[in-house]
């Protein structure tokens, strides 16, 4: 492997299985190279990223700090407020590391999360509740259906919310673009083979992918969620992170293992028009 290419093998859990050792997921970033550009609240990474690729998705703009949204609780702990038909969000602020733990207070720390992804994305969770001043996310480092929780600390956390949603239909193989209760593209897609089924549950769009640096079995782009497949096939070499992804193959059919295929044209519009930590309900 040279200096000016990465080979990584996450995000490919929708491949087939000789497809995926043959073609894993390459990420080239070049030496002296300036990072993607990204909202201005997040610090320019390093030039040269190993073995991570550099993330494209981008922060919401409401933040925790502005008095219109936050109601303190003292000591830092910090009470939610979201509008209406919207989702609330969370993310690191800078220079600061966050545990997120099995349950409130004494649970297990399952992963201790910075500014930055393993994905270079910024760091940014879905918000499914609000307990006592702790907050209930999804995460990958859990098993499908099992949140981690995060205490609201305003001075280490930024929050925000989105009207915007991703909904997959298994059964009717379609997903949907939402802006609350609003229905904005409604397309064709492809899910899970027999005994490789896409999760069901709520997740959220971890991190996003766009340009030639993704391999072209991903299409234009991806949106990697904190969702997981637990049923690989012995021997997979793939990973096990489930993304929605372009292809150039035909839609409609239960043939990936687990991510969910969709046309260029909607991935793109998928990945322009929501925000990391974007909740993603997977439904049969």
């Amino acid at each position: 492997m040279t200096s000016r290419a990465t080979v990584l093998t996450t995000l490919a859990a929708c491949l087939t299985l000789a497809a995926a050792v043959a073609a894993v997921l390459i990420i080239e970033e070049s030496v002296g190279a300036e990072p993607a550009s990204r909202s201005s609240e997040v610090a320019a990474g390093p030039a040269t990223l190993e073995p991570s690729p550099v993330g494209t998705g981008k922060l919401p703009t409401s933040d925790l700090g502005s008095d219109a949204e936050r109601a303190s609780k003292g000591s830092g702990q910090t009470e939610l407020a979201v509008p209406a038909g919207s989702h609330a969000l969370i993310w690191v602020r800078q220079g600061e590391r966050i545990p997120v733990r099995t349950e409130p207070r004494g649970g297990e720390v399952v992963e201790v999360v910075d500014r930055r992804t393993e994905f270079q994305s910024p760091t940014v969770f879905g918000v499914v509740r609000e307990q006592d001043g702790w907050a209930a996310v999804t995460t990958a480092k859990l098993p499908n259906g099992q949140l981690g929780w995060i205490r609201l600390d305003g001075d280490r956390l930024k929050a925000g919310s989105t009207r915007m949603s991703i909904v997959v239909d298994l059964s009717e193989r379609v997903a949907e673009l939402r802006d609350g209760a609003k229905s904005l593209r409604s397309f064709a897609v492809t899910v899970g083979a027999p005994g490789m089924e896409t999760p069901t549950g709520q997740f959220a769009v971890t991190d996003t992918f766009r340009g030639g640096s993704l391999n072209p079995v991903y299409g234009c782009c991806a949106l990697a969620l904190s969702a997981t497949q637990p049923s690989l096939p012995s021997g997979w070499l793939g990973g096990n992170r489930i993304a929605i992804h372009g292809t150039t193959e035909a839609l409609g059919t239960a043939a990936s293992h687990g991510c969910v295929r969709a046309a260029d044209s909607d991935v793109s519009a998928l990945v322009k028009g929501v925000p990391l930590g974007t909740p993603v309900f997977i439904r049969n």
